[in-house]
């Protein structure tokens, strides 16, 4: 009798197959049609806004991707603080009704009180350009935003190590910059510990998520995958 054992991919498969009983929607990333240098998957984005405001002309629809897609800094960080600062808080886009006179409208990327208008996705191998190419192993998307990064060790191995996870992270962040002007969350995991944070952060300070309620920790376990999809990426968890 073989003794069949698991892969890095199969750990993959499996969270996927996690992601989609909590109302995400899976696409293997090749699949998804977009520049290979872009990460924001720019008609997703445009399909949401338009949604959303469906009284506004087509060009301040695209004024408003564009403003989303390209945020302001001279650094990655600085990107992302002006990213978020406008993900929460709202563009201001001007309207010109009628010569010389501008109003301006609220618009968000993100329709935070009714999490069910928002598309949740989940890609996996998703291909970048960048300095080096490289496709992380998940990417998380609301609204074609890239919210979220996860990179999987292969629990089956030897020697899994989550700290393989987080250094692969360092090299997304030398080699393709742009995923992360975007970014909020990294899980790393080995599947045995899976770990969450900031892409900024050492590892140190990348953490369990242990409880699924927010009131009891989950027994047996202070790592599990588990715990952190179902009491982090709900939907309307991760948007709170």
């Amino acid at each position: 009798m073989s003794d069949r054992r698991g892969t890095e991919s199969e750990f993959e498969l499996t969270t996927i197959a996690r992601l989609e009983q909590l109302g995400y929607k899976y696409t293997p990333g090749i699949e998804l049609d977009r520049p290979p240098d872009e990460v924001v998957l720019r008609r997703r984005l445009r399909n949401f806004l338009a949604r959303q405001h469906p009284d506004l002309p087509e060009t301040a629809i695209e004024l408003a991707v564009i403003q989303f897609m390209r945020p302001e800094g001279v650094d990655t960080l600085r990107r992302n603080m002006a990213f978020h600062e406008r993900l929460v808080r709202g563009y201001e886009l001007p309207l010109e009704l009628s010569p010389g006179h501008v109003t301006h409208r609220l618009v968000y990327a993100i329709d935070w009180e009714h999490p069910e208008k928002n598309e949740f996705l989940v890609a996996n191998q998703f291909p970048f350009r960048g300095r080096n190419d490289r496709r992380p192993d998940l990417v998380l998307f609301v609204n074609g935003l890239p919210l979220a990064v996860f990179e999987l060790k292969n629990p089956y191995s030897e020697e899994p190590t989550v700290q393989g996870a987080w250094n692969q992270i360092q090299h997304y962040r030398n080699d393709i910059p742009q995923l992360f002007d975007y970014n909020a969350l990294v899980v790393i995991s080995d599947g045995v510990s899976t770990l969450h944070g900031m892409w900024t952060a050492d590892e140190e300070w990348y953490a369990p998520w242990k409880s699924i309620d927010g009131v009891k920790a989950e027994p047996a376990t202070t790592a599990s995958m588990k715990a952190l999809l179902e009491g982090l990426f709900a939907p309307k968890r991760l948007l709170s």
